[in-house]
């Protein structure tokens, strides 16, 4: 089984604290995609659309723009719903190898297009009907639908994330809020272009900075497709391959790309990202020690698991692979803790290896309990019977892993 969730941390800080907390950092991603050059290029065009109407109310245009946002949000929301309601059989296609590769391979054909090798265009037939928009409520919301379809080359890796997200909380409605704050953060520009109607006659035009922007957009979908086949690259491979993407693409986005450029603003932001990069390489590259644990994990399987609770002994199954970085940080740091390791000794601790392929009997463990990823860490109490308010996901301190197992034990 494989763990390709590019928002692990995400994932996490709903895991912590709740959907809630986590939406205003899903709106901000939101905002952060009409900087996309699928996207941006879209804002005249709803400008346009605005601006031809500027004569009519300010209330009409406020609805108009609700219209058009709820489009964009709705649609959106619509995916997140149906990702979470099919979670399990989602989840299940992604952790196929030849899945990852399909997905490692679309995501690099779209970063290849972000360095001008080849251009995802919008058909100008359809750019022509958006700008020419029927003036209508019904107009305004086709038109905010279609935008959420332009839109998909260049967000389509956030949203496949984002619904690998939706597919471990197996909650529609989780997945519908999720998506719907997105879809509100990607029109919230489009919100306040059609209040400024009327005031505003331009957007600063797609210059150098988008070219550059368009770069860094292909950088970090080079590393998501990196990130998607890690699971099927030894992990010595996976850590030199992303050395050398970050250490290239510092020196090409910092120094050696020759996107023309005015201003020292400009060049010093480069400047500064390229070092940035840089110095995740050297980060990345540094030799550390071995993650090996002190805990003494016996493989899973269901013969020791039954003898487990025959003995009337809390149980613990860790869903471990070395590929992720939540469950090293876990060995290094909580399962080293020495009253950590004590109080392990009363419990039987068992550990799952997703690191490649795994075993029949972990696979019916995984569907049985609705596992999708890793890290991910079982509590059965002594009846058997698993504590699902104690489960796990992603990283815990040793006082709260302690306080779970005080409370197991």
């Amino acid at each position: 089984m494989s763990d390709p969730q590019p928002l692990s941390w995400l994932s996490e800080l709903i895991s912590r604290h709740g959907v809630v907390v986590a939406l205003p950092a899903v709106f901000l991603g939101g905002l952060a995609l009409n900087l996309t050059p699928c996207v941006y290029p879209m804002l005249p065009v709803t400008l346009a659309f605005f601006t031809g109407q500027a004569a009519r109310s300010r209330s009409r245009l406020v609805r108009l723009a609700l219209c058009y946002v709820g489009g964009i949000a709705l649609s959106y929301a619509a995916l997140g719903a149906v990702a979470a309601q099919t979670g399990a059989l989602f989840g299940s296609w992604l952790q196929h190898p030849a899945v990852l590769i399909w997905i490692a391979l679309a995501v690099l054909s779209l970063a290849l297009s972000m360095f001008g090798l080849y251009e995802i265009r919008l058909p100008s037939a359809i750019s022509s009907r958006l700008g020419a928009a029927a003036s209508g409520y019904w107009g305004a919301w086709i038109m905010g639908l279609l935008v959420g379809v332009v839109a998909s080359p260049c967000v389509g890796p956030f949203l496949v994330g984002l619904m690998l997200l939706a597919t471990q909380l197996g909650d529609p409605a989780s997945g519908f809020l999720l998506f719907l704050v997105l879809g509100l953060g990607m029109g919230a520009p489009s919100l306040a272009l059609a209040v400024a109607a009327g005031r505003v006659s331009r957007l600063p035009k797609a210059g150098a900075w988008l070219v550059w922007v368009k770069k860094v957009l292909g950088i970090v979908l080079l590393g998501l497709a990196l990130y998607f086949v890690r699971p099927l690259l030894p992990a010595k491979a996976v850590g030199l391959l992303a050395a050398a993407l970050l250490a290239g693409a510092g020196a090409y986005l910092g120094w050696l790309d020759r996107t023309q450029s005015r201003g020292a603003a400009f060049r010093m932001i480069r400047q500064l990202v390229g070092a940035a990069l840089l110095a995740g390489a050297v980060a990345i590259a540094w030799p550390r020690p071995p993650a090996a644990s002190p805990v003494q994990w016996r493989p899973y399987t269901e013969t020791a698991l039954e003898d487990a609770q025959r003995a009337g002994r809390p149980v613990l199954v860790d869903v471990y692979a070395d590929w992720c970085l939540p469950c090293v940080e876990m060995d290094q740091v909580t399962f080293r803790h020495p009253d950590v390791i004590q109080a392990l000794a009363e419990i039987t601790t068992l550990r799952v290896d997703a690191t490649r392929e795994v075993s029949e009997e972990a696979e019916r463990l995984l569907g049985r309990y609705r596992v999708y990823g890793a890290p991910t860490i079982l509590f059965f109490d002594r009846s058997g019977k698993e504590r699902t308010d104690l489960r796990l996901l992603g990283f815990a301190k040793p006082d709260e892993f302690l306080e779970r197992l005080q409370r197991i034990r």
